[in-house]
């Protein structure tokens, strides 16, 4: 946990090597989270029914990023983005001190 109170995770379908990997090679800092069953993705309501199961791509979550408090409760959700950059990144981060100090 960070001194403003946040923690970010990644959450997707992909087994722990190809998460192992893609952090290595992205140079991934923060926890990235397998959920292989999907079922922390369908808790949140997440899962992308945009593909049949059986396809390659089936489980995957939509691309969004989710504020949950320490009680865990969703207090607001982002979407829309790539959320590749640090400038949507660090938008995201003021949304939701804000958010939290109010």
């Amino acid at each position: 946990m960070h001194e403003n109170g946040l923690q970010v995770v990644s959450v997707t379908n992909d087994d722990v090597n190809t998460l192992e990997r893609f952090a290595k090679r992205r140079k991934v800092e923060f926890p990235l989270l397998s959920d292989s069953n999907a079922d922390i993705i369908s808790a949140f309501n997440l899962f992308n029914t945009r593909f049949p199961e059986g396809s390659r791509y089936y489980g995957t979550s939509v691309p969004q990023v989710v504020v949950v408090s320490p009680e865990g409760v969703v207090t607001k959700t982002f979407s829309g983005h790539g959320y590749t950059s640090d400038e949507e990144i660090r938008g995201i981060v003021e949304q939701a001190l804000q958010g939290s100090a109010g």
